[in-house]
């Protein structure tokens, strides 16, 4: 979020920019116009501002298209919020569900919602090529499948690093899968701090990966993966799901659903 010292030395447009208001003033209007003919009693001005509260307490996302949940930040953690807050019965019943399985919820809330994603999402998991038909735990999809939305283009963007770099060291041979034989965790690393430096990417926090890939001298795509699912500190700085170890916690859900409110 942005202080009150860089709020005000931005120009109008910046802060517009970083805030995203204008594409959900857009979406507020088109929902606007596509309601008021059937609800000649509607006020606008009080239905822009109980939209705006929805966007402030992330309750805006439940069946809107992928290109309205995906397009900035927030609109990814609320909708990872969502999911948690509908599905978590899955995980305290002990289900297992395939990456397909999960595919088929994530379209209960987003009907468009990218295959893509949910199976890089579960390679975090399996490390596996062969998962259509593999079972994965709620509590285990569900952190894995935060940081791949959250940073989706990233990862996306890491991996074909990876990729390089294992091409570079023959162990690849044209492969388009990374494998488990790692890379040198600096050089990795190195090549990781470029992509920042260099792109616009939103990115889980430097100091994070340093811990993740200085915790040996070799690191696979793979490990470096579940290091960041795994941080306690990306999932607070994200900041809608509770620690993995309270995510089935009718507490947690509670507390969610009072900060909401």
């Amino acid at each position: 979020m942005t202080d009150a010292k860089d709020r005000f030395s931005q120009s109008p447009e910046s802060y517009l920019d970083s805030h995203h208001i204008v594409p959900y003033l857009n979406h507020a209007l088109a929902s606007l116009y596509s309601v008021k003919d059937s609800d000649p009693k509607l006020h606008p001005f009080r239905y822009l501002s109980d939209y705006f509260a929805r966007v402030s307490a992330g309750n805006h996302v439940v069946h809107q298209d992928y290109s309205y949940i995906s397009f900035n930040p927030h609109n990814r953690a609320s909708f990872i919020k969502l999911f948690w807050r509908v599905f978590r019965s899955i995980g305290n019943h002990g289900d297992l569900l395939t990456a397909k399985e999960y595919h088929a919820l994530m379209q209960l809330l987003c009907p468009d919602f990218p295959f893509t994603i949910v199976q890089s999402a579960a390679r975090i998991i399996l490390m596996d090529d062969a998962i259509s038909d593999c079972l994965m735990a709620f509590q285990d999809f569900l952190y894995a499948f935060q940081v791949q939305f959250c940073y989706n283009e990233f990862l996306n963007a890491c991996r074909e690093l990876y990729l390089s770099l294992s091409s570079e060291k023959g162990l690849n041979n044209g492969n388009t899968t990374p494998r488990l034989e790692g890379v040198e965790s600096s050089i990795f690393l190195d090549g990781i701090t470029d992509l920042i430096a260099n792109n616009s990417y939103h990115h889980p926090s430097i100091r994070v990966i340093h811990r993740v890939l200085g915790k040996s001298l070799k690191a696979s795509f793979y490990t470096y993966l579940l290091g960041v699912a795994n941080s306690d500190t990306i999932n607070a700085s994200i900041g809608v799901l509770p620690k993995k170890s309270q995510c089935l916690d009718s507490d947690a859900s509670a507390k969610s659903n009072k900060s909401d409110s």
